[in-house]
């Protein structure tokens, strides 16, 4: 079990939270869950699939996707560049469009 949160706390420390999303922030829910899942106190066994999330998670932190299926444009579906999908997703935009319906 310790092998498993000291991967997850490696993780965590490359996935920071989103202070523009609060309470929607994967980084967040992810604390959360190790809270959840890896309670010292608790005697409780690890979830089955801990390994498997834990590979998933790496993978994403890494880039290995990324990196390895290359893409040739820099924009998303939308037209949109990583960052303006940031700012578009942020609560205060969010905030912003809810006020003027």
């Amino acid at each position: 079990m310790s092998q498993h949160y000291k991967r997850f706390l490696a993780i965590l420390e490359k996935w920071p939270v989103d202070k523009t999303k609060q309470g929607r922030d994967l980084g967040q829910f992810l604390r959360e869950k190790l809270i959840q899942d890896y309670n010292i106190t608790s005697t409780s066994k690890l979830p089955k699939n801990a390994e498997k999330q834990l590979e998933s998670l790496e993978n994403i932190v890494k880039n290995i996707h990324h990196d390895k299926y290359l893409r040739k444009y820099n924009s998303t579906s939308t037209g949109l560049t990583g960052e303006q999908c940031r700012q578009v997703l942020s609560s205060e935009f969010l905030e912003y469009i809810n006020n003027e319906k």
